[in-house]
């Protein structure tokens, strides 16, 4: 058993003491009461990640170290542009820890109110994420601030699925005293004694982040578990149109609903949730549903080819055959396993090189022909829109964004985003040879009635 006195006095040293063989710390990013993160170089791929550990304290042992593992694998396996990758996993001494991607734009901040339309795009952002996590048997079960992420591409990702149910759930959390609010997304099912979170603890997470992205404030800013439930039995739901009366009434009332006291008054998934806060058209989420649990009892859930499922209708393998012929659409998601590739979006494969000509024996050569040129580097373009939209290459569908890491070759491109009840958006880009080009601001105007 490792006390706490034993660790907090010098947290880092610890970290270098224990974990120093596996990663390079560069600096702290951030040290909580029980958890620290770390930017760092991970030895073996020397890829720069986050690290986490979490302290092994009393209430964490000894059967949770196993269920972390578990449930971190279980997270590793996760494959969407918005999660945050976790690359390894493990148990030392004194910590629990794992490494993930890195986002330096940091945590989501709930302390300024946000303008509607960036509110909107983050919560389709999260929800995209949460979405297919559920679809794939996973919940989140912990979702708050300092879980969604933004990366350098302008992406929201969420991290830590699952990772507070492995440390022993709400149960955990009785234990400890938090600043006002920091248990406010805990869904009331979650307080229930046995309680086990389903997809609608993580919507009710995400109605309370909503609400406070748009007032700047908590919703009950509750220190404890029992101050929470005294909160929620004594209070009125707060109104989110009393500080921010330029929200949209209906946008309001979703959020009420997502913060229903029963799961069942909710929606009926956290896609439907973001979908009701821009009207009656929503994000599609196109990965298919895996019949699988999070359940540590459950069977793991298949693992699919790390690949961006673009549709249920064949999409995918007719662009694998475009992108033979031409335009090399080959997606792949980002590994961001400890490999020292790309950290976000999808890494399409590179383009066939042209053989080498030996120019003693090509015929061509006698006729003074120089060999066929190598193809340029393409460039790459991520696309995100509010609401979501079936993106348009030069009128061949890629799919619905956002979409990351898309490979094309160097030249004028013409782009067209398009969503039933939404004008069309349309836009030409001149490439240029190994250029990223991030198009993520685009917001679409509902189309006006005749």
């Amino acid at each position: 058993m490792i006390e706490e006195a034993r660790i907090h006095p010098d947290p880092d040293a610890a970290v270098q003491r224990e974990l120093g063989h596996l990663f390079g710390v560069i600096r702290a990013l951030h040290h909580g009461r029980y958890a620290s993160v770390y930017l760092a170089r991970d030895v073996e791929s020397r890829a720069t990640v986050a690290l986490k550990t979490i302290v092994r304290l009393r209430f964490l042992e000894p059967a949770n170290a196993t269920r972390f593992r578990r449930q971190a694998a279980a997270a590793a396996r996760l494959d969407h542009p918005h999660i945050v990758s976790v690359h390894r996993h493990g148990v030392s001494p004194s910590f629990l820890w794992y490494s993930m991607d890195y986002c330096p734009g940091g945590p989501l901040s709930t302390v300024q109110p946000m303008a509607v339309i960036e509110c909107v795009t983050a919560v389709q952002h999260i929800a995209n994420a949460l979405d297919y996590a559920h679809r794939s048997g996973t919940v989140h079960a912990d979702l708050r601030p300092f879980n969604v992420l933004g990366d350098e591409s302008g992406l929201i990702r969420v991290s830590d699925f699952g990772i507070l149910r492995a440390l022993g759930g709400v149960a955990a959390l009785k234990t400890v005293q938090y600043p006002p609010g920091a248990l406010d997304y805990i869904a009331p099912e979650q307080l229930v004694k046995d309680g086990v979170p389903g997809p609608a603890a993580d919507q009710y997470a995400l109605g309370v982040l909503t609400y406070e992205y748009l007032a700047g404030l908590p919703v009950f800013g509750a220190t404890s578990a029992e101050d929470l439930v005294a909160r929620r039995r004594t209070g009125s739901l707060p109104d989110v149109t009393a500080f921010r009366p330029d929200v949209p009434s209906p946008m309001a009332e979703a959020v009420r609903r997502a913060l229903s006291e029963a799961p069942g008054d909710r929606f009926a998934s956290v896609a439907e949730f973001a979908a009701a806060l821009t009207g009656p058209t929503g994000p599609v989420v196109l990965w298919p549903a895996e019949a699988t649990s999070d359940d540590d009892d459950a069977p793991s859930p298949v693992l699919r080819p790390r690949g961006r499922h673009w549709s249920i209708m064949g999409v995918v393998p007719a662009l694998f055959l475009v992108a033979a012929a031409s335009l090399w659409f080959a997606f792949s998601t980002t590994s961001r396993l400890p490999t020292g590739r790309p950290e976000t979006g999808l890494v399409p494969a590179a383009p066939p090189e042209q053989p080498s000509i030996d120019v003693t024996r090509a015929p061509a050569a006698a006729a003074g022909r120089l060999p066929a040129p190598r193809p340029l580097p393409s460039a790459q373009v991520v696309v995100s829109s509010v609401p979501w939209a079936e993106l348009y290459v030069d009128g061949r569908l890629v799919g619905n964004t956002p979409v990351v890491g898309l490979r094309l070759p160097p030249g004028r491109h013409r782009l067209r985003l398009v969503q039933l009840g939404f004008q069309p958006h349309e836009e030409v880009v001149n490439l240029a040879p190994g250029q990223t080009l991030k198009i993520t601001r685009i917001v679409l105007q509902q189309e006006t009635a005749p």
